[in-house]
């Protein structure tokens, strides 16, 4: 049985396609170019992170670094409770096992 003509069409296509683009991707040049606009983009972030973070101190109001630090210290202040507070179960003994005089 005889593919249908689109199919034909799509598959020539893909082909004319899909050899190029694979053949490019696997290349040097493809990962060199990645990389750098990777570090690219970082560094764009990076500069609107820093002004976005010194405008809203100007404005007397948190930037999401302050954020993000008071978020960790909340959790190692969590932990630390949870820790306290399993302390003392610890020195407990069950009524039955004290013993008077």
């Amino acid at each position: 049985m005889s593919r249908p003509l689109w199919l034909k069409v799509v598959h020539k296509v893909e082909r004319a396609i899909g050899e190029p683009v694979e053949s490019a991707v696997h290349s040097d040049a493809y990962f060199d170019t990645v990389a750098e606009l990777l570090r690219l983009r970082r560094k764009a972030i990076g500069a609107v992170e820093g002004v976005s973070r010194r405008a809203l101190h100007l404005l007397n109001l948190p930037a999401g670094t302050d954020l993000r630090r008071v978020r960790e210290q909340l959790s190692r202040m969590e932990r630390r409770l949870e820790e306290i507070g399993e302390e003392p179960a610890r020195f407990e003994q069950p009524a039955d096992r004290v013993r008077w005089g």
